[in-house]
């Protein structure tokens, strides 16, 4: 009753009953799944879906867009766990047989779905009706990430040293850094192109700076211990 008056007093827009529309239809099918893909439920209901979006990579399939709170992303990422869940099928409304289903997994996070004739609207399908017991789970070849350029390029002393899943890429002011360490609060340790170190730190000034210290033994320090993040803060706030 309370969402009903909360409904009519305050109407939704379009996009946003769009968004609750994809989202019944995508919960819908990942709860579908077999259990031994409950692990994918649990990725679902611990992060937030954004909506279905177009994918130059495969046409054919829609982007899921998902946000991880917190170090989620972290949690669940993988690198090199890509995967095609298929045999899913969900009963269409339109045409009255089942429409084929698949989602991709990239470095095991939930990344694409195709459903077969369909505009991905939940109001198109019966919710009920989706079949799970043909489900088969393959794996997908993904092209190369920036991060796995980088990673594989890196000597093997320092590739034993890192955590790829650790890694990120990210883009300031057109030059792209790899982080490595986490400062907590979206502020990391990384390197450019050509290693050199760098602290990230978006509240202080200058937001990037260059520490004088390799790549190779900033690593030494944090793996023996002798690195002190919190310490490291308080100079790059101070300065």
């Amino acid at each position: 009753m309370l969402q009903r008056l909360l409904d009519k007093f305050f109407p939704k827009n379009n996009a946003d009953q769009l968004l609750d529309d994809q989202e019944k239809l995508f919960n819908a099918i990942i709860s579908a799944l077999p259990d031994d893909l409950n692990h994918l439920k649990i990725q679902v209901k611990e992060n937030n879906f954004y909506g279905f979006k177009n994918w130059e990579l495969h046409p054919d399939f829609k982007y899921v867009e998902i946000t991880y709170p917190g170090e989620n992303y972290f949690k669940y990422k993988k690198r090199g766990k890509n995967k095609k869940i298929s045999g899913l099928q969900i009963l269409s409304k339109i045409n009255n047989r089942h429409e084929d289903i698949e989602i991709l997994l990239w470095d095991n996070l939930i990344w694409a779905l195709k459903i077969s004739n369909s505009k991905y609207e939940a109001k198109e399908f019966d919710l009920t009706a989706i079949k799970s017991t043909a489900c088969t789970v393959t794996n997908f070849e993904f092209p190369a990430t920036e991060v796995d350029l980088f990673y594989d390029n890196l000597d093997l002393d320092i590739q034993q040293k890192l955590d790829y899943n650790d890694v990120l890429d990210i883009d300031i002011h057109g030059k792209t850094f790899y982080t490595f360490y986490d400062l907590e609060d979206e502020n990391y340790l990384a390197v450019d192109d050509n290693l050199t170190v760098y602290s990230l730190v978006h509240d202080a000034k200058p937001s990037e700076y260059k520490m004088d210290v390799t790549f190779k033994e900033i690593l030494n320090k944090i793996s023996n211990k002798e690195f002190d993040a919190e310490a490291h803060l308080d100079f790059r706030y101070k300065n």
